[in-house]
């Protein structure tokens, strides 16, 4: 069986690959402090973390099929230790075995669905697999069972990014206090839906469709800025209002140039905005509305899961 040891080797020599900067997705922490200036305006100031990429990567997006078994390995031996699957079983077996009670372990048990047809694709049926700019097209026959897979490259993207969130147990680029328990399954749970959007067939032995996780909360999972410091305009037993910090450039949440979310923080809890009520501000022009936008949250919605990592 694969130790932890073993098990956190290989993720090293996957991150530390070129295959991380091309397969996998980060979401980015961008804190926020407020201030009062002289004029008493509030001022926000966002901060950015830099990440030093200077030392020389292994190639190994190029050799995709050894990147695929790889990743795939871990992947099995982690699953493998963490529910007390049998040791030289098949993978077929393993996946009966998985759980899907929570949607932490759906995720993971669809995945790996997913993830063994690419891999026996690969090992068994490599002239079937159609690799092209990181989407797979794949169909072969084995025992008298079809298997086919078509899956974007965006697909294989949020399969391998779910896969390595997974094993490390955190979302890849969120780190510090950040990292809420709320946060790891909203933000899981939006790259999983994403990924199901991206793939077009499927067909195993396994022969029903791939699992839908029922009353998910979706985070969005790519730029998040989290307010220190934030305005609390007003609070009572029910709610708390804060000044929203809007940081797409429009407040209209249907445009496609709205990707990122603030989050709150507020005592010991990181608030994200997708669980509160904005209010826009009055005005003609989005900088004007702006100055009067809120976000009220409910309280009894502040539950441990929003628990900063102090």
């Amino acid at each position: 069986m694969m130790d932890q040891q073993c098990i956190d080797s290989i993720i090293n020599v996957i991150s530390k690959s070129n295959m991380a900067d091309l397969d996998f997705l980060n979401t980015e922490i961008r804190p926020i402090t407020c201030e009062i200036d002289e004029d008493g305006k509030e001022k926000h100031t966002v901060h950015r973390s830099l990440y030093d990429y200077m030392y020389s990567k292994v190639e190994l997006s190029e050799a995709w099929v050894a990147g695929n078994l790889l990743l795939f390995t871990v992947f099995d031996g982690y699953l493998e230790n963490k529910y007390h699957l049998t040791e030289g079983a098949s993978f077929r077996e393993h996946y009966n075995n998985l759980p899907d009670n929570t949607s932490i372990e759906i995720i993971e048990k669809n995945c790996y669905r997913i993830f063994k047809i690419i891999r026996n694709g690969i090992q068994h049926n490599l002239s079937n697999v159609n690799y092209n700019d990181g989407s797979y097209n794949i169909s072969y026959c084995h025992r008298n069972t079809s298997y086919a897979l078509q899956i974007s490259k965006n697909g294989v993207r949020y399969l391998y990014t779910l896969i390595m969130n997974i094993i490390k147990g955190q979302i890849g680029g969120m780190y510090g206090k950040y990292r809420t328990s709320g946060h790891y399954d909203g933000i899981m749970y939006t790259l999983y839906t994403d990924m199901l959007k991206e793939i077009t067939q499927i067909s195993d032995d396994i022969r029903t469709s791939l699992l839908a996780i029922p009353n998910g909360l979706k985070l969005r999972a790519f730029d998040r800025y989290p307010v220190e410091n934030p305005t609390i305009l007003a609070e009572d037993a029910t709610f708390i209002t804060f000044h929203h910090i809007e940081n797409n450039g429009t407040d209209d949440i249907s445009s496609n140039q709205y990707n990122y979310s603030t989050d709150y923080i507020y005592k010991d809890y990181l608030l994200p905005q997708e669980i509160g009520i904005i209010t826009k501000g009055k005005g003609d022009s989005f900088q004007e509305r702006m100055k009067s936008a809120t976000i009220r949250f409910e309280k009894s919605c502040i539950e441990d899961k929003w628990k900063l990592k102090l």
